[in-house]
């Protein structure tokens, strides 16, 4: 005899950071939080926001990388389009970051923004 067992699924919608447009992004800059830019090295090199510092999410070192940040303060993360920094949120809240504020649109719409 065999049975048939039916699971449902749960969907958890969780926050993992604040999303803010250019705007607000560059006005909460200036409150002096930690920048980082989750990009490659190579994108990195080619232009980036003032101040960053480039930890990048595809690195095997990320979640060792971003440890190094203060925890309890608020750390400011963008990515080329914000694929890669709703990653980088995602582990950054795991590893117990509690105010993490992601660039909407990330790099692209900041330099389009600017033009």
């Amino acid at each position: 005899m065999s049975k048939t067992i039916f699971l449902s699924t749960y969907f958890i919608v969780q926050t993992f950071s604040t999303l803010l447009g250019v705007e607000a992004f560059d006005a909460t800059m200036k409150e002096g939080y930690t920048l980082v830019d989750v990009r490659t090295e190579e994108e990195f090199a080619r232009g980036a926001l003032p101040g960053a510092k480039n930890i990048s999410v595809t690195s095997l070192a990320f979640g060792v990388d971003i440890l190094q940040l203060d925890k309890d303060q608020p750390v400011m993360i963008y990515c080329q389009k914000g694929g890669r920094s709703a990653r980088a949120a995602v582990i950054m809240k795991t590893l117990g970051f509690s105010k993490i504020y992601e660039l909407e649109g990330g790099y692209s719409s900041w330099e389009a923004a600017k033009d």
